[in-house]
């Protein structure tokens, strides 16, 4: 007898409609490309600030093909209340956890403004907060940044006044997280891309190959030209 049962599976009364996933849109700046690339990872756990009962801490960087992830840990002995510690607010908090980025060649993003995902890509880097979780004395936070580093020291800042943790400033090298990005894999190449009225519809994937250590570049598509009467 099979531990899961070997009876064939009823379909529900109102089944879902069937969707499978299309192509990566290759809009690197909007958020992390989870489902369609593993990323490499560079397992760095430093302290990025600290005071007497508070501490932030650099736990990995997870490095897409053009963008990044930051896996944030933050700790407190005293109990943390009053949601997330790193958030974007409309108007900004400085007492609250803050964090940045610096690039090499001057430009900088941080958590103090809301990064609000655009169509076009963005003349600056974006720094996106995504959602965290964890207990009342550890919480960890994911920092999407966008783009990649240029060689050179990248400056990963933090600031939690209300806990005690003054400016800090983090040097980090640009060219090995740039390095790392060649180390991403794609899970599904050669998948169609969404057709160009936006209509959906199921598609059948493509070959599915392995990880290599560089991306296949995806086909281009060519929008559908809109009807006169649409």
């Amino acid at each position: 007898m099979s531990f899961f049962g070997d009876g064939s599976r009823e379909r529900p009364l109102f089944p879902v409609r069937e969707q499978e996933l299309f192509g990566y849109e290759e809009r690197p700046w909007i958020g992390p490309p989870s489902d369609h690339i593993v990323p490499a990872l560079l397992p760095w756990a430093v302290p990025l600030g600290r005071a007497e009962r508070a501490i932030v801490a650099l736990r990995a960087v997870e490095v897409w093909p053009e963008a990044m992830t930051l896996v944030l840990g933050v700790y407190s002995r005293d109990a943390m209340e009053g949601g997330p510690p790193i958030a974007h607010r409309r108007v900004p908090d400085y007492r609250s956890l803050l964090v940045g980025v610096s690039f090499p060649d001057g430009s900088r993003a941080s958590s103090e403004s809301i990064s609000v995902p655009t169509a076009g890509q963005p003349d600056e880097p974006v720094l996106r907060v995504q959602s965290g979780g964890g207990t009342q004395f550890h919480q960890e936070h994911r920092i999407f940044v966008w783009p990649l580093p240029s060689d050179g020291q990248m400056e990963i800042i933090v600031q939690w006044l209300e806990r005690g943790i003054p400016e800090t400033h983090n040097g980090f090298d640009g060219a090995r997280i740039r390095a790392a990005a060649n180390e991403a894999g794609e899970l599904w190449p050669g998948l169609p891309r969404r057709p160009g009225n936006g209509v959906a519809m199921r598609q059948i994937a493509g070959s599915a190959g392995g990880f290599g250590p560089a991306l296949r570049q995806l086909p281009q598509r060519t929008p559908r030209a809109a009807a006169p009467d649409e």
